[in-house]
C-alpha cells in the first residue's frame, strides 16, 4: 500500500534526511522509502505479511510527536487525510 506524506516544511530540528532515516528504522520491514522531493515522502508498506493500518499509526504518531505543521497530510489511495485528524 502506497502511503504519501505531503508538508509545507519540516519541523526546525530536523532534515529531511533525518526524517527518511526515522522513518526507516520505526517501520524496519514493514515499509519502505520509495521516493522523496521538497515537500513529499512516498513509502510503499507492507499489506502481504502485515496489516498497513499500524505502519499507517506508526507514520502518524511520528509526524504527530516530530511537530510536523497542522497542514501536513498523509495520502493513501489518493486520498488526503490531516495527521492530526
Amino acid at each position: 500500500m502506497e502511503l504519501i506524506i505531503h508538508f509545507t516544511a519540516l519541523p526546525e530540528h530536523l532534515s529531511l534526511e533525518a526524517v527518511k532515516s526515522d522513518l526507516a528504522d520505526l517501520l524496519e520491514d514493514d515499509g519502505w522509502l520509495t521516493g522523496s522531493g521538497p515537500a513529499f515522502i512516498e513509502l510503499e508498506l507492507e499489506d502481504e505479511k502485515a496489516n498497513p493500518k499500524y505502519g499507517i499509526l506508526t507514520v502518524k504518531n511520528y509526524l504527530q510527536q516530530a511537530a510536523f505543521a497542522p497542514d501536513t497530510t498523509i495520502e493513501l489511495a489518493g486520498t488526503p487525510v490531516g495527521i492530526y485528524e
